[in-house]
């Protein structure tokens, strides 16, 4: 095995100086075959300047050479000791050299593709790039209708900056606990680890909209940018790419190859749909339940009549078709999964890099048990919308179904970091990645919380946790708040819900419900 040789800094000196040494041959060359040398320029130059007699004399008798020796010495030196830092400071352990994750295609073995495509560690903390929270902007107008107008421009202007991979963006879900509070922005800053805090107010009459809007420094408390809009309801559009463009610039956060296009808003460009899309937001991002998302639905429906080229629409709608099919609200799954597959292919082929469509067919496929082809989907959203808490969770849930853990237990993290202020849900995706990774205890702990924050929720998983450790009497215990939360509960109704690639795997979760007292149904 070939080993790796560290120079010492003696060898690294002379190494760097031979590389002066020619620089240094030349310019000695012109002065031996000129005779015009640097006490020659430097004479010339005194002669030159209006200076007193007595002190151009003495400077004109002032041998230079010796000065520029000294300062050529110093910089070698100092060039030599700043190469030697950088190399120390980047170089790998011997025996440990950086080297590719490996990529596997699908189809191989199960043990081998867990290890192999999980990725290698979690996300880089919010220290480690630009991060920002985009506080709900203040409804100025005095009319409460407006409240979903001002939170339908700051959900996009969240949306597009997380499709940035160089900027960490707080979730909406985790920024909007500070609606309707006078806040210090740089307590936020710390409660929420972000460097920058973007508000602003909005105020829309007739055809007209004003908003305005302030970046801030959440270190010191001083405005980095602030603008403000005073145009026609059409420019909305125009005016939200204007923002996150000169965001992203304030903050100087890097863009990769075509990142910059995705900065562009690409919802919908007809400001009646974006009205219909903002109303049916303010029903989705209420808790999950069919009211809420059959109020949505018809929003979007009527958004989408009016824009049929929207990708972001389609993809949305058949996320609702998908959760149609997955809780049976209104159609038998078969039908459910057949609009949601529609509306997720065309949504593909409207725009290939929209991360939603991307979400939504990997939540199809995964009920359709095509589990390889929902990974693949999964990670590619994650990949267009890397700053997405939505993306990350949605990911985890496909990774944990389709024999991913470890995989899933990163994301899920990923999620909690980009939203503090996490919903209650993200502890049900937490709880299930740790038990799938035998991380037992932490799985409980992680559903006991999601039952603190939503009574009733968690209980089934926690039944299979306690059960599965051999905490058999606090598993009986907890099916029998199970039972009384939920009177109707079976396990075959339960089954119906889960989606697993590792068939022995859920057979057991549902040997585990039947020794606990569960009803089979």
């Amino acid at each position: 095995m070939k080993s790796e040789v560290h120079e010492s800094p003696g060898r690294r000196f002379l190494a760097v100086a031979k590389e002066y040494l020619t620089h240094w041959t030349v310019a000695g060359s012109v002065v031996v075959l000129t005779g015009f040398g640097p006490e020659h320029w430097f004479a010339d130059l005194i002669g030159h300047l209006a200076l007193p007699e007595s002190l151009r004399h003495g400077l004109q008798g002032f041998d230079l050479r010796i000065v520029l020796v000294a300062v050529g010495v110093a910089i070698i030196a100092w060039d030599v000791l700043r190469r030697s830092a950088a190399q120390n400071q980047g170089a790998q352990p011997a025996g440990h050299p950086e080297a590719p994750a490996p990529v596997q295609s699908p189809g191989e073995g199960r043990e081998d593709r867990k290890e192999a495509q999980a990725p290698a560690a979690v996300a880089p903390a919010l220290s480690d790039m630009p991060s920002i929270a985009v506080l709900p902007f203040q409804n100025v107008s005095g009319e409460p209708e407006q409240e979903v107008f001002a939170e339908g421009l700051v959900e996009d202007i969240i949306t597009t900056l997380s499709k940035l991979s160089g900027l960490s963006v707080i979730a909406r879900n985790s920024s909007f606990v500070y609606k309707g509070k006078a806040v210090d922005v740089r307590a936020v800053g710390k409660e929420l680890g972000v460097r920058y805090v973007l508000e602003g107010s909005v105020r829309k009459g007739g055809d007209r909209i004003r908003i305005t809007a302030q970046l801030i420094d959440a270190r010191t408390g001083s405005h980095v940018w602030a603008e403000r809009y005073d145009r026609k309801m059409e420019d909305i559009f125009a005016i939200q790419d204007e923002i996150t463009l000169i965001l992203a610039t304030e903050m100087q956060v890097s863009l990769l190859d075509g990142e910059q296009a995705r900065l562009r808003y690409s919802t919908t460009k007809n400001v009646e749909a974006w009205t219909y899309w903002a109303q049916g937001l303010a029903h989705y991002r209420q808790p999950v339940t069919r009211d809420q998302f059959g109020a949505a639905r018809p929003c979007w429906e009527k958004a989408l009549a009016l824009d049929p080229d929207s990708a972001a629409l389609r993809a949305m709608l058949g996320f609702m078709h998908y959760a149609d099919a997955r809780f049976g609200w209104w159609d038998d799954r078969e039908t459910a999964l057949g609009k949601a597959r529609a509306y997720a292919d065309k949504a593909l082929a409207l725009d290939p890099q929209n991360a939603d469509a991307y979400t939504t067919s990997s939540l199809i496929l995964m009920v359709q048990g095509h589990y390889e082809e929902a990974v693949v989907h999964a990670r590619r959203a994650v990949e267009l919308a890397p700053g997405s808490a939505d993306a990350a969770t949605f990911a985890c849930f496909v990774l944990a179904s389709s024999g991913y853990p470890e995989e899933a237990l990163v994301q899920i993290r990923r999620a909690m970091t980009l939203s503090p202020n996490y919903p209650a849900t993200y502890l049900g995706h937490l709880g299930n990645a740790c038990r799938l990774t035998r991380r037992i205890e932490e799985a409980i702990t992680a559903f006991k919380a999601y039952d603190a924050r939503n009574p009733g929720f968690g209980l089934t998983d926690l039944v299979i946790a306690y059960q599965q450790n051999g905490q058999r009497e606090q598993a009986k215990q907890t099916a029998e708040r199970l039972l009384a939360a939920r009177p109707k509960f079976t396990i075959a109704s339960w089954r119906n819900t889960q989606f697993r690639a590792d068939t022995a795997q859920l057979e057991a979760d549902m040997a585990a419900l039947r020794a606990a007292g569960l009803p089979e149904g």
